[in-house]
C-alpha cells in the first residue's frame, strides 16, 4: 500500500530539484558581471556649445518613420503574391467569408479564405507577367461591362497577365470580400 504514495514524493523531489537549478540559473544570470555598464555623461565642464562624442548634428528629436497606410500594404502583399505565385500569403487579407466570382461561368460561390485562395490557381498566378498598373481607361472599360463592372469599383485592386488572365480584389473595409477572375481580359470587355 505505501507503494503508491512513494511516487508523488519522487515526483516531489524531481520537481524540487528543477526548481532549485532554474532558480540558480536565474541568479547566475544576475551577477554584477552580466550587468551592461552605465553610459558616460558628459562632464559639466563640457563646453555646452560643442556636440560631444556620438552626438547628432542636428539637436531636434529625429522625424518617425511615416505611418504606412494599411491599404497600400495589402496591395502590395497581393500583387507580390500574385505576380509570384505564393498566393499563401494572400489568406491574411481576406474576409472569413470570400465571394469568388469566375467570368462566363456560374460560379459565384462563398468561400472559405483557404478555399478563396485556392481558387486562384484558375488564373495562373506566377504564369506570365502580371501587371497591376493598368491604365485607368482600361479599367474603366472593364467597369463599364454590363455583366461584371460591379467587380472594378475604384478601390479594386485588378491586375492581369501578359498569358491572359484578369483578377480584381474587391475590399470590404479591411479586407477583401470578393475576388473575380476571368481567364483572357476579353471576357470581361472588348477594346
Amino acid at each position: 500500500m505505501s507503494a503508491p504514495f512513494a511516487r508523488p514524493t519522487a515526483r516531489r523531489a524531481a520537481a524540487s530539484a528543477a526548481a532549485a537549478a532554474l532558480l540558480l540559473s536565474m541568479v547566475t544570470a544576475c551577477t554584477p558581471d552580466a550587468v551592461e555598464p552605465e553610459p558616460e555623461t558628459p562632464s559639466a565642464s563640457a563646453d555646452p556649445g560643442t556636440p560631444s562624442e556620438g552626438a547628432s548634428e542636428d539637436p531636434s528629436p529625429s522625424d518617425p518613420e511615416p505611418a504606412v497606410d494599411p491599404g497600400e500594404e495589402r496591395r502590395a502583399n497581393l500583387v507580390d503574391a500574385v505576380s509570384s505565385g505564393n498566393t499563401a500569403a494572400i489568406d491574411g487579407y481576406l474576409a472569413e467569408r470570400v465571394r469568388v466570382v469566375i467570368a462566363a461561368s456560374e460560379a459565384d460561390m462563398q468561400q472559405s479564405a483557404v478555399d478563396a485562395v485556392l481558387s486562384l490557381d484558375y488564373v495562373q498566378p506566377g504564369v506570365g507577367v502580371w501587371d497591376f498598373e493598368i491604365d485607368p481607361e482600361l479599367v474603366a472599360v472593364y467597369a463599364g461591362s454590363p455583366y461584371y463592372g460591379q467587380f472594378f469599383p475604384a478601390d479594386a485592386i485588378v491586375g492581369r497577365s501578359s498569358a491572359g488572365p484578369l483578377v480584381s480584389f474587391v475590399p470590404d473595409g479591411d479586407t477583401i470580400g470578393t475576388i473575380f477572375m476571368s481567364i483572357d481580359e476579353n471576357l470581361v470587355a472588348e477594346y
